[in-house]
């Protein structure tokens, strides 16, 4: 059996403003249980374990309504680990949600990269979505060249970002930070489906991309 870490933030707020956030509800449970279903072990990880919280929850989601409704998937969430108690475990593949809350605590996070740089380099594979791929901020490999740098790779947008009402106040711009650690970056139309494959890394662009980063790991995986 193969062991997935699934990662979430812990951020709750925007940055100090009151602004509530954390990670995008379906950009968790979709993979979650497509992972579960498809027989992979998988460990919820957070930066401060314990509860993450909650955004864009959206209820109508079939998947999110059959959470919401079973206090044991509500438990993974309410129980996640810490990254610290996970340091020393194998994973055969980590996949980061998204949410504005991951351009807080994801981004430049030593022990997530940590554990993203070993399982990189045991033949592992990396996927993130939307606001995910922040947790590749700053990792530098074992010959201190950015994790990103020369490959293809996508995240939320700029031209997405400046839809929401956070735009000011992003710590970075997502896209900008990941072409200028290198990545070679790419993307469709506001809010359209976009998958990145390059080796071993596999990112989607926006909430409409899950299934593709998902199904993308999934084959690497097998």
């Amino acid at each position: 059996m193969k062991n997935i870490l699934i990662v979430l933030t812990s951020q709750k707020t925007i940055g100090n403003t009151d602004k509530e956030t954390g990670f995008h509800f379906s950009e968790f449970s979709h993979p979650y249980e497509f992972f579960i279903k498809h027989g992979y072990q998988v460990t919820v990880a957070s930066p401060k374990g314990g509860e993450c919280p909650i955004t864009s929850p959206h209820p109508e989601d079939k998947i999110n309504a059959l959470f919401y409704g079973a206090l044991e998937k509500m438990r993974v969430i309410k129980e996640t680990v810490k990254f610290k108690d996970v340091l020393d475990k194998h994973f055969d593949a980590v996949f980061i949600a998204g949410g504005h809350g991951s351009m807080f605590d994801l981004a430049n996070n030593k022990e997530l990269a940590e554990i993203m740089n070993k399982t990189y380099s045991n033949d592992g594979i990396l996927g993130a979505v939307c606001h995910g791929p922040a947790a590749f901020v700053g990792v530098k490999n074992e010959k201190r060249s950015y994790l990103v740098a020369g490959k293809k790779i996508n995240s939320f947008t700029n031209n997405e970002e400046k839809a929401t009402p956070y735009f000011d106040d992003m710590p970075f711009l997502l896209e900008s930070k990941l072409i200028e650690q290198g990545a070679k970056f790419e993307s469709s139309g506001p809010r359209e489906p976009h998958l990145a494959v390059d080796e071993r890394l596999v990112t989607g662009q926006n909430p409409e991309s899950i299934e593709l980063v998902v199904g993308a790991m999934h084959a690497l995986l097998q």
